[in-house]
């Protein structure tokens, strides 16, 4: 078996540098002029973010030639583990050059792996022949209810290890939680397809199946920086926030009569909720109707006009006097045609309906 290993990112394109295994772990040859590994900074950032997926511990060596004679521990490069991928590969430069005339050199370095077989490492790196990225019809098939459910397992203390921790953008809770956005969905990956889900079979960004899932699901995309400033809120807070909320000209006169109802407006336009109740309506009657006056418009106008004609709502408990981490279930959700909506939140502007 050669020692070299081949490259292969996420999307399927292979790079152009020379990584190769070694009785300590791996080595990452150097970069010089235009045609020698060219490909040198998304290699040692992929061997970093596949290292930390598969929580294999290493620690990072200069190699050069020169100062191959001394002692490892004096030719460590430190760098803050716990830094963005790029943000280390800046760190670890600047380590490598440090005393030397020149500060951009991309040098031979050697990732020690201890504890760690030379047959993990290369099944790490390169990726296990069976993983191959899943078509977007695969990746559709996780519903709200998988991300929520992925959701609470970590909030509940749960891993998704097959994952690295978020390094560039973080999803965040209702309550202002950051989660690592590819641990979430592959948690609800593995839940849909029933697989065990590896960062090979999909990808995450914008554009991507996997984010845009999420945000369907309720969950707020930010980059880390921004998610790690965001101070967690409390959910009461949330729901009284009006920044985000544009009310239309009949739900303004339904304010100005009785402002509480703005928060129970501002929950049910939440898309992942009202998405999970008409995904789980669909399964059980295989069609949408309104639960009041029985109105289907999917009969009437089509499947795919009709549809727009059914909204959610709150029912059994006001979204107003929830109390902090007050979880919706299903049941407290009915589907509604825009009339009988539109009545209800009149007697709740009104004050003529009490909650359950």
């Amino acid at each position: 078996m050669s020692d070299q290993l081949i490259l292969v990112t996420d999307d399927g394109a292979q790079l152009d540098a020379k990584v190769e295994l070694h009785d300590l772990g791996l080595i990452l040859h150097s970069r010089s002029g235009k045609d020698r590994n060219p490909d040198y900074r998304a290699a040692l950032e992929m061997l970093l973010s596949r290292l930390d997926g598969a929580q294999i511990a290493y620690r990072i060596y200069l190699d050069s030639l020169p100062v191959q004679g001394i002692e490892l521990s004096e030719r460590e490069l430190a760098f803050d583990r716990m830094s963005p991928v790029a943000t280390r590969f800046n760190e670890l430069v600047r380590a490598m050059n440090e005393g030397s005339d020149s500060h951009g050199a991309w040098r031979r370095l050697l990732i020690e792996t201890p504890g760690t077989t030379p047959v993990r490492l290369r099944e790490t790196i390169e990726g296990k022949g069976s993983i191959v990225r899943l078509p977007a019809t695969e990746l559709r098939r996780v519903t709200t209810a998988h991300i929520r459910n992925a959701v609470q397992k970590l909030l509940d203390g749960g891993d998704a290890p097959n994952f690295a921790p978020s390094r560039d953008y973080d999803a965040l809770t209702d309550t202002g939680i950051p989660l690592a956005p590819k641990k979430v969905f592959g948690l609800a990956l593995e839940e849909a397809l029933g697989i065990e889900a590896y960062p090979g079979h999909f990808s995450a960004g914008w554009g991507q199946v996997c984010f845009e899932l999420l945000q369907e699901a309720g969950l707020w995309i930010v980059p880390k920086n921004e998610g790690a400033a965001r101070p967690k809120r409390d959910p009461k807070q949330i729901q009284l926030e009006l920044a985000d909320y544009v009310p239309t000209e009949e739900e303004r006169s339904w304010i100005e009569g009785n402002p509480k109802i703005v928060s129970h407006l501002k929950r049910e336009r939440a898309p992942g909720l009202a998405k999970e109740k008409r995904d789980a309506f669909m399964a059980e009657h295989k069609r949408l109707f309104c639960e009041d006056c029985k109105f289907d418009p999917m009969e009437k106008y089509g499947p795919e006009a009709g549809s727009a004609c059914i909204e959610v709502h709150h029912h059994r408990t006001h979204v107003a006097n929830m109390e902090p981490g007050h979880k919706t279930s299903m049941d407290d959700l009915k589907c509604l045609c825009a009339n009988c909506h539109r009545v209800l939140h009149r007697k709740l502007a009104l004050g003529l309906m009490s909650p359950v």
